[in-house]
């Protein structure tokens, strides 16, 4: 892979006497790369205030109410009660996968809530906000907990006021749900140097987002949508407006270029982890081409969750027969079964997030940049495929 980088640097020197033009918008918002640093417990021992983020750890986990389906909870405070609601379930990635056409679908089951969130689907707290992240920015004002929870308020007045008799004369049940929708959650660990926990570890031994999340949510549900990431790459390039009246395949292909000499400059003097979640490497990249080491993530989440609490989806499956899909969806999180006319409904609705136009305008990806993403990621499908024991997740059989 390095060879291969050098030769495609001392191509684009060549290219750049030609075009100026197409390295200076690579470089206009992202800027000279800074040399690469040691990242890990050295960088962790500054001086950083935990007190501004919140500290979810360290919180007491609510006592949920046993007659909701979704976990709940009564809170009382001066005198007055109301019921809280965390999600049921966390549709976690991954970006430019499909997430958001899947999310619309399923909030059209009726007992699916939406959140307040972008879209109704993400909050981006776990993995952005409540660290003051954005995708390429750091250092805003970072939402605190109850700021999270209150994306849920309008839900849980749903999930109250919607009960259905038991028998026994037991207490009402309560069966609607809601669920978080961000597709950065699966991924992006960058902000583990800000939990107070991880103050003496580097990012290999440290605690992440599934610790904290399954210390609040430790029966959470967790949907997740793979797409081949050279495909994901691209659609991910087109959608993000950095710079979206100058983009094009060959921009696309040096940002590529560029992105995997930051990344393997890392590697040369930090562990694969320590890259993976650095916050900076990645606000310094042009083409997010970290996203795509799926199974490094995956991992960690299986370290802390059991493999059942996840529904792993491939994104060409679905694409083919999104009814079938989005079945199994509900059954998996033990949904009222819809009628045929009602599922089919669902399945016919125009794709959200569609990138083909854009696409087409712009056309598609070099093959020279397709084979330099497929060697990148070609260990880690492999590593994926083994992981989840199936072949299809090395797309080689897709078109």
């Amino acid at each position: 892979m390095e060879k291969l980088i050098e030769n495609q640097l001392k191509q684009k020197t060549v290219l750049k006497q030609k075009n100026d033009g197409v390295e200076d918008e690579v470089l206009k918002h992202v800027g000279e790369p800074e040399a690469a640093k040691k990242i890990g417990v050295l960088e962790n021992k500054r001086n950083i205030d935990y007190s501004i983020y919140s500290d979810v750890l360290s919180m007491q986990k609510p006592k949920y109410k046993t007659n909701y389906k979704n976990p709940c909870w009564e809170l009382t405070v001066d005198n007055a009660t109301r019921v809280r609601c965390l999600p049921y379930f966390h549709l976690v990635g991954v970006d430019k996968c499909g997430t958001t056409d899947l999310w619309k679908r399923m909030v059209q089951h009726p007992q699916i809530l939406p959140n307040a969130g972008n879209v109704g689907k993400s909050t981006m707290w776990w993995s952005w906000r409540r660290f003051g992240f954005d995708v390429w920015s750091k250092g805003r004002t970072p939402w605190t907990f109850e700021k999270y929870m209150n994306q849920f308020d309008a839900a849980a007045r749903k999930i109250e006021s919607f009960a259905v008799k038991t028998r026994n004369n037991e207490d009402d049940f309560h069966p609607l749900i809601t669920g978080d929708g961000s597709p950065t959650v699966f991924w992006d660990f960058t902000g583990w140097n800000l939990m107070p926990q991880n103050k003496d570890k580097t990012a290999d031994n440290a605690l992440l987002t599934p610790h904290a999340l399954h210390h609040l949510l430790p029966k959470s549900y967790f949907l997740l949508i793979f797409r081949n990431p050279t495909e994901r790459s691209y659609s991910d390039y087109l959608y993000w407006d950095r710079n979206a009246d100058k983009k094009s395949a060959e921009i696309f292909h040096h940002g590529v270029i560029r992105s995997i000499k930051l990344f393997e400059d890392c590697k040369k003097i930090n562990t694969l982890k320590s890259c993976l979640y650095d916050k900076e490497l990645h606000m310094s990249m042009p083409v997010r081409i970290l996203v795509g080491m799926y199974v490094v993530y995956l991992k960690e989440w299986f370290k802390v969750f059991e493999k059942d609490r996840f529904l792993i989806i491939k994104n060409e499956e679905y694409s083919k027969d999104i009814k079938t899909h989005v079945q199994r969806i509900f059954q998996y999180l033990g949904l009222d079964t819809l009628s045929d006319e009602g599922m089919e409904k669902i399945a016919k609705q125009s794709r959200k997030n569609d990138q083909s136009m854009k696409k087409k305008a712009i056309g598609p990806m070099w093959q020279e940049t397709r084979q330099i993403l497929d060697d990148l990621y070609g260990s880690y499908n492999e590593e994926l495929a083994e992981f989840l024991a199936d072949n299809k997740y090395l797309w080689k059989d897709d078109p």
